[in-house]
C-alpha cells in the first residue's frame, strides 16, 4: 500500500516535536547540572532527592545548634579556668596570713588583695555571652547570676539542653549554684594542733556552715558563706582584721572550692569533646549523603553534551526531510 505523503509529513513533524522536547531537556540539564528540572522528569530521583535534601537540612540544624553550645561552652571553660587560678591565689594569700610572720599592715594588705580576687570571682560568675545572656544564671539568661552587693546567687536551676541528633540531647549550661558553690555530703571536723577544732556541715540549698570550737568544746566563733564569692569575702574580713584562727578555719573550703571548680571545668571539658566527636560524625554523615544525592541529581554533563550533539544532528536530518516534503507540488500528491 502506497503511504501518502500526508503521513510521511506527520511522522516527520512528530518526530520533530519530539526531538526537540529532548533537545531542550538535554539543554536544560547542561545549564542546570542536574538531571531534571521539574517533578515529572524523574519522580523517583525526586523523591529520593528530597529526601537527601531533608537530612542535610536536618544535619545543618545539628550543627547550629552544635556550634550554639560550643560558643557557650567556650565562655564557661574560660570562666571556671580563671576561677581555679583565682582560687588557688586566695588559698596562698591564706597560708601567708597564717604564717605568723605579718604585721597588720601586711594583714591589711593581703586583706586588699583578697578583695581584689572576690570581686575577679564575681565578674567570672556573672559571665555574659556575646549576645549578653548571663551564661551561669540558669534560665533567667536577661540577669546577673550573682548579686553585685551580696553575692547571693540570683538565678534558677534550669538547664539548657541541646539536640545534637535525632536521638541526643545534651545539657550545655552550669548554673552558678553548681559552679560557684559545693555541698557536702556529710559533716566535716578538722581537730588542730591546740586542740580547738572546725566544724563543716551542710545547711539549706548550698550555704556551708563553720563552728570553731576551742580545746574545751565550746563554741567561739560560727559563720556560714554559699558560695565563693562570700567565701573570699569572708576570707578578706577576716585578715583585715587578723583573725588567724578565721582564715585557718578558711583553708578547708578553700580545697573544696578548688575542687569544686576542677570538677566542673572537667566536665565541661568532657562535653566539648563529645560535641567535637559528634560535629565530625555529622560532617561525614553530610559528605556521604551529598555524594548520594550527586548520585541522584547531578547531570552527567559529558555524556548528556554527546546526547544532545546526538539529537541535534537528527533534528537537522529531521529538517531536511521535512524541507524536502514541503517542497512537493500539488502534482507530487497527485500522483
Amino acid at each position: 500500500m502506497r503511504v501518502s505523503s500526508f503521513s510521511i509529513y506527520n511522522q516527520v513533524s512528530s518526530s520533530l516535536d519530539q526531538d526537540m522536547s529532548t533537545i531542550t531537556q538535554l539543554e536544560n540539564q547542561l545549564s542546570s547540572g542536574k538531571k531534571f528540572s521539574k517533578n515529572s522528569d524523574d519522580v523517583t530521583g525526586v523523591i529520593s532527592a528530597m529526601d537527601y535534601n531533608l537530612d542535610l537540612n536536618q544535619d545543618s540544624r545539628y550543627l547550629s545548634n552544635i556550634d550554639s553550645a560550643n560558643a557557650l561552652m567556650g565562655d564557661e571553660a574560660t570562666a571556671m579556668s580563671s576561677t581555679m587560678d583565682a582560687l588557688n591565689n586566695a588559698k596562698e594569700i591564706a597560708l601567708e596570713g597564717v604564717s605568723g610572720t605579718t604585721n597588720s599592715q601586711d594583714m591589711a594588705a593581703l586583706a586588699q588583695q583578697v578583695y581584689q580576687i572576690r570581686d575577679e570571682l564575681l565578674g567570672y560568675a556573672n559571665t555574659k555571652t556575646a549576645d549578653g545572656s548571663s551564661v551561669f544564671a540558669g534560665y533567667q539568661t536577661q540577669t546577673d547570676a550573682f548579686n553585685n552587693s551580696t553575692y547571693a546567687y540570683q538565678g534558677d536551676s534550669g538547664i539548657v539542653n541541646a539536640k545534637i541528633s535525632n536521638s541526643q540531647l545534651m545539657p550545655v549550661n552550669v548554673t552558678g549554684s553548681d559552679a560557684f558553690s559545693f555541698t557536702l555530703s556529710a559533716p566535716v571536723t578538722v581537730t588542730q594542733a591546740d586542740g580547738s577544732s572546725f566544724t563543716y556541715t551542710q545547711g539549706s540549698g548550698t550555704t556551708i556552715n563553720v563552728q570553731i570550737t576551742d580545746s574545751s568544746n565550746n563554741v567561739v566563733d560560727s559563720f556560714s558563706f554559699s558560695n565563693f564569692m562570700q567565701l573570699t569575702n569572708l576570707l578578706g574580713n577576716a585578715l583585715n582584721s587578723g583573725d588567724t584562727r578565721r582564715v585557718s578555719a578558711l583553708m578547708t573550703p578553700l580545697d573544696d572550692a578548688v575542687n569544686q571548680a576542677a570538677s566542673v571545668s572537667s566536665e565541661i571539658g568532657s562535653r566539648q569533646d563529645r560535641l567535637t566527636n559528634q560535629q565530625s560524625s555529622i560532617q561525614q554523615d553530610q559528605a556521604n549523603t551529598q555524594v548520594l544525592l550527586s548520585g541522584v541529581q547531578d547531570d552527567d554533563l559529558a555524556q548528556t553534551a554527546t546526547q544532545l550533539a546526538k539529537y541535534q544532528a537528527a533534528m537537522q536530518a529531521l529538517e531536511q526531510s521535512t524541507a524536502n516534503i514541503s517542497s512537493q507540488t500539488l502534482l507530487d500528491f497527485l500522483k
